[in-house]
């Protein structure tokens, strides 16, 4: 009884360090890169992705809103990283009304969906064609701690707030 306590309690503790948000598991196929769909966007019309990044803007029409990103890689709970190097910028699609106050400038998402399009933006003086990605599920994340001036953490930082080191949460490496 007491062996099986402990298989018990040591499946929970794996399981709660490998945590992900299932609205953001990986697609079936694997992860495509944005390089990849951005080499090729026709080839890959209609494949699903897993992307995250840094929202730019946010456009509302009478039929459907984007949010312009930056990319940048996913850590191991689906989190952009923006320490790592940005692949590129993409555009996030969705039938519904995403408003600029919820979907903040400078703000975190990672967003799974199928890439639907392509389109031409201005960057400075320089042309890109970006992917177009329609919205199936999201995620949204909290802004870093600025009174820390640490990067989120999400061993130790909210929703897990006072299990980190010593019990504050505060810890991040």
């Amino acid at each position: 009884m007491i062996r099986f306590s402990i298989l018990i309690l040591a499946l929970a503790v794996l399981t709660a360090c490998s945590y992900m948000s299932p609205k953001i598991q990986p697609p079936a196929e694997g992860d495509l890169s944005l390089k990849q769909v951005a080499d090729n966007i026709n080839l890959y019309h209609g494949k699903t992705v897993r992307w995250g990044g840094k929202i730019i803007a946010v456009e509302n029409s009478e039929q459907q809103s984007e949010i312009l990103v930056v990319q940048f890689p996913l850590n191991r709970v689906g989190r952009p990283d923006e320490s790592s190097d940005s692949e590129g910028r993409f555009f996030i699609r969705s039938a519904n009304f995403l408003d600029p106050e919820v979907y903040k400038t400078d703000s975190f998402i990672t967003v799974l969906g199928q890439v639907v399009d392509q389109k031409n933006i201005t960057v400075d003086q320089k042309q890109l064609t970006l992917p177009v990605i329609q919205q199936s599920k999201e995620q949204r994340w909290p802004a870093n701690n600025p009174v820390s001036g640490l990067p989120y953490n999400p061993k130790h930082d909210w929703p897990f707030v006072g299990y980190g080191y010593y019990g504050t949460g505060s810890y991040s490496p």
